[in-house]
């Protein structure tokens, strides 16, 4: 087949439908990617022939791919959503060293197959200039009837599982010098002495992880789900990642402690090496113990320590066996997180250093627990600099190589400068980090100094250098489920939207109760436009975190992109009947979606008499009724420097915000500082996606709308909306874009919009009960 390929054509077992982005066949409705399909179709386009990989390059990505990665990467995504291969492969060849070919048959697909081009409107009139008719809404009611027969004669999954887009991607082995080492087992008759074993495994581990010839030593936190686990040692190898374990028990009795340690082969579960220590129970025994379980382990894998290793291992963390037992039970505290708990944590470790103010770890202890208590507790962050800058200087005057004191300064250094300006964080920056990477380096397997330096990477627009440690972090400690949901976001942020649902996946596997990641998984599918699965995930986590009201405002939030009204307002008012204070106002959204301007000015009224009304909600509470005056208002007083003269474009700035507020300057009549803005924006958009990473939307058909370009405005929303846009449509009923709406391109383009939401609402509520995943 040549020629046109967009309406829909089949390829072998399969109907593509491009415009919708999906293939229906063997495996049922696959959803692929935007991109994706437009490498399909130029594929299908010449069949047989050879499509140069230079020239897909070029039409595709415009010139702006700097190698083949792009284009590999649509290959290998489409041969997994058709179940090709790529060495034996029934559509897809590769041409080494030229391009790819098609190699079976295409043809079109016949009207009756698909409805091409839906045309409905939710509302009569509400989209078209008001004015609808009932021959309109009969047509529209025959075809949403339609689309609903056309897509229950398809088979849907909720969410087609992320893949990896990487051309022969397997799960990589594990590091040769890799080990785990298992909980110990508290033989001791005394249930007390679970926190003495504990705090040897724990410094077991701390010595581990400072040897710079182990590739990789499991952090605590994942380790600890395998206590008196039952699995078998080639399983939980293979889970961890790792090609040794180290699993062992021990015995307090009176003044003596019994260890037995083994160190066993993941892969054939076979015994390396063995051994029982049995010594009297005191600080200076039990840390030699530890100092030749670590050396046993080096020999075994044949290793070699640094001279400054060691030292190190021989040195002793103190010599009170009270003090340490303070030490074991301030970590234990301070795991947990709450501000109960924080407290006893902080008493413990002032306790040991009353009992040992030589205790180095101590101090170390004690400045992360006061960081931790100022965002679980109420402890003031400007409060904690002092003592926690006290804590870390005596920690590392008494070790100067001690890695975790370096962490520990390196995240008050960030604390301390906070929100600075872009300017003065490039003078600052190299100190803290100096530090993160010199406690990395005194110990290169501390998952806490990845995740804390990949996050400040991260949050100072340096995502591709985040990215390594991150995944470090998350290799380290992989069953924690806060760093696989920062490595899921991060992914997410560099525009890799498969592979972070596929991090996602993987975390909800290991913490199904984890609300947070069924809350990450749902705003990234909204954000791809797939708002009927995302509404499942959404409910997912508002039913395992029923206290938490972001939760349950985001999914009250999806109602209103599915067009699902009721649904919408039910949610709301349990809302707002459990969380009253953090809920009011935000039926503002459902006001304007139902074009009640009336009911939404009256709400917006209300939430500036309460004095605890984000500003910002307000601003954009008054924009969105066309209350444009009070809206400058406010964010004269919120971003006064998007007013002033002055370049904003090398600060942090939210696009959405900037581009309303150069709406009242061009309302205002200052057009040249509105351009400023505007064209600064169009030109920030040509190195962003739509839809994936730090998108962009639809601000550029705001921005032609506000300045009368009508054409281009018609233009971008149509390939806004083939890309799979889907956020915030009903803010085309806003006051804003009332110069379209006579339009007859514009409102083709909407009708399609709505058509396509008429679609996802009924798939919603044909799958609303089914298993995620």
């Amino acid at each position: 087949m040549r020629g046109n390929t967009h309406n829909g054509f089949r390829l072998g077992d399969w109907q593509v439908y491009p415009l919708r982005n999906f293939l229906v066949g063997p495996r049922g409705e696959i959803h692929i990617e935007p991109k994706v399909m437009r490498v399909l179709v130029c594929l299908a386009s010449n069949p047989g022939e050879v499509c140069e990989r230079s020239k897909l390059l070029d039409d595709l990505w415009d010139g702006r791919a700097f190698s083949d990665e792009p284009l590999t990467r649509c290959i290998a995504a489409l041969r997994h959503a058709l179940g090709d291969s790529a060495t034996n492969p029934d559509y897809i060849q590769t041409i080494p060293k030229s391009g790819y070919r098609l190699i079976c048959a295409v043809e079109s697909l016949g009207q009756t197959t698909y409805v091409d081009e839906p045309s409905i409107t939710r509302k009569e009139g509400v989209l078209t200039g008001r004015r609808g008719t009932a021959l309109a809404a009969f047509f529209g009611l025959v075809l949403i009837a339609a689309l609903y027969m056309v897509y229950r004669s398809t088979v849907s999954s909720p969410v087609e599982s992320p893949q990896l887009l990487v051309e022969g991607t397997t799960q990589p082995a594990p590091p040769a010098f890799s080990i785990a080492v298992l909980p110990f087992r508290n033989r001791s008759a005394m249930t007390e002495d679970a926190f003495f074993v504990d705090g040897i495994h724990g410094d077991i581990l701390m010595q581990l992880a400072k040897l710079s010839s182990l590739e990789k030593v499991i952090s605590r936190t994942s380790v600890e789900r395998y206590r008196e686990t039952s699995k078998p040692m080639p399983q939980i190898g293979q889970e961890l990642g790792v090609t040794t374990i180290l699993e062992g028990s021990i015995q307090r009795a009176g003044d003596r402690v019994r260890i037995n340690v083994q160190f066993i082969d993941a892969a054939t579960d076979h015994h390396l090496w063995g051994e029982t220590y049995d010594r009297e129970l005191t600080a200076e025994n039990l840390f030699a113990v530890q100092s030749e379980i670590s050396r046993e382990i080096v020999g075994a894998l044949q290793l070699v320590l640094t001279d400054e290793e060691d030292k190190r291992l021989k040195a002793m963390p103190t010599t009170s066996l009270e003090a340490y037992n303070e030490f074991v039970l301030g970590h234990h505290e301070m795991a947990r997180h709450t501000p109960e708990t924080l407290d006893r944590a902080q008493a413990h470790f002032e306790k040991a250093i009353e009992l040992d103010s030589d205790y180095a770890l101590a101090y170390v202890g004690l400045a992360d627990t006061l960081a931790l208590q100022v965002p679980y507790s109420n402890l003031k962050k400007e409060d904690s600099f002092a003592p926690r800058q006290a804590a870390i200087d005596r920690a590392l005057a008494l070790d100067p190589l001690l890695g975790e004191a370096f962490t520990s300064l390196a995240s008050l250094r960030v604390d301390q400068f906070g929100d600075t300006e872009a300017e003065e964080y490039f003078v600052k920056y190299k100190e803290w980090e100096e530090y993160f990477l010199k406690g990395i380096e005194l110990s290169p397997n501390y998952a806490t100094a990845y995740e804390r330096y990949g996050s400040v990477l991260w949050r100072y627009n340096r995502s591709e250098e985040a990215l390594p440690h991150m995944r470090k972090a998350v290799e380290l400690d992989p069953m924690s489920e806060v760093i696989t949901e920062s490595l899921g976001n991060l992914l997410w942020t560099l525009g890799r939207a498969e592979e972070a649902q596929m991090t996602l996946l993987k975390g909800i596997e290991r913490n199904p109760e984890f609300s947070r990641l069924y809350f990450r998984m749902a705003v990234q599918l909204w954000r791809l436009g797939r708002i009927g699965e995302a509404v499942n995930w959404a409910r997912a986590a508002t039913r395992l975190a029923p206290s938490d009201p972001s939760s349950r405002n985001f999914e009250c939030k999806l109602y209103i992109e599915l067009g699902a009204d009721q649904a919408a307002e039910r949610c709301y008012e349990s809302l707002e009947e459990t969380f009253l204070e953090s809920a009011f106002g935000r039926r503002i959204y459902l006001y304007v979606s139902r074009s009640q301007f009336q009911e939404a000015a009256e709400l917006v009224e209300q939430l500036a008499q309460r004095a605890q009304t984000s500003r910002k909600l307000l601003a954009l509470s008054y924009f969105l009724i066309g209350e444009v005056d009070k809206a400058r208002l406010i964010w004269q007083e919120l971003e006064p420097q998007l007013y002033g003269d002055e370049d904003v474009f090398n600060k942090s700035q939210g696009m959405w915000m900037m581009a309303r507020v150069a709406y009242t300057l061009y309302a205002d009549g200052q057009l040249d500082r509105a351009n400023y803005l505007f064209d600064g924006m169009l030109e920030a958009m040509q190195s962003m996606h739509r839809t994936r990473g730090r998108a962009y939307g639809i601000i550029d058909v705001f921005i032609h709308v506000t300045r009368g370009e009508k054409r281009k405005a018609i233009s971008a929303l149509r390939e806004a909306i083939d890309v799979g846009w889907r956020i915030g449509w009903w803010e085309f009923l806003a006051p804003h874009y009332d110069s379209m709406r006579e339009e007859p391109e514009w409102i083709n383009l909407v009708n399609e919009l709505e058509a396509d939401i008429a679609r996802q609402r009924q798939w919603y509520e044909n799958h609303k009960d089914d298993a995620l995943f």
